[in-house]
């Protein structure tokens, strides 16, 4: 876990950003990038629901009553802790969007593939910007805008469905 704060104290674009720039210009860079600068959140996340399930009661009950560790693990803990994994793995899609338009808009994703970032990128040196030409950063950061955002709706509609205790009462 000292390996995890680490990666937690630096700051994620400008991690992404270094791997970027010291690797050749690839997707596999940006998926390398957007990896290594991702996974502390989940990991962490993970780590604290585990502990939080397995301090519970039942959990000294099955190992009591001679649960094997690998039972207590995929009976017990596993189906009390995926609700939450799923949640933040569809939450984490829309943070790896904006950090791949973010790598692109830069100018250090793969300059053969068509991003909604390197969109942005060639507006803005087209003079987009500066001379009122809305038409041509509106469709990029709208499409950037919604896909983050129904991610980001699935995740909480997700996590509501599969985590009776977040749910509205009937």
């Amino acid at each position: 876990m000292r390996i995890t704060d680490w990666f937690l104290v630096m700051p994620t674009l400008v991690l992404a950003i270094v791997l970027a720039t010291v690797m050749s210009r690839s997707m596999w860079t940006v998926v390398l990038a957007i990896g290594v600068t991702s996974w502390p959140t989940t990991a962490r996340l993970v780590r604290a629901q585990t502990i939080a399930v397995e301090s519970r009661p039942y959990i000294e009950r099955a190992t009591a009553l001679g649960g094997g560790h690998r039972h207590v693990m995929t009976r017990h803990v596993l189906p009390n802790v995926m609700p939450l994994v799923l949640a933040q793995t569809t939450l984490g899609i829309s943070t790896a969007i904006l950090t791949e338009a973010t790598l692109a808009f830069l100018g250090l994703g793969d300059p053969t593939v068509v991003s909604w970032g390197g969109m942005l990128q060639d507006a803005r040196e087209a003079g987009a910007v500066s001379s009122g030409h809305w038409w041509y950063l509106a469709p990029p950061g709208i499409a950037i805008a919604l896909v983050a955002l129904a991610f980001t709706l699935c995740g909480r509609a997700v996590e509501s469905v599969l985590n009776p205790k977040l749910g509205v009462g009937r």
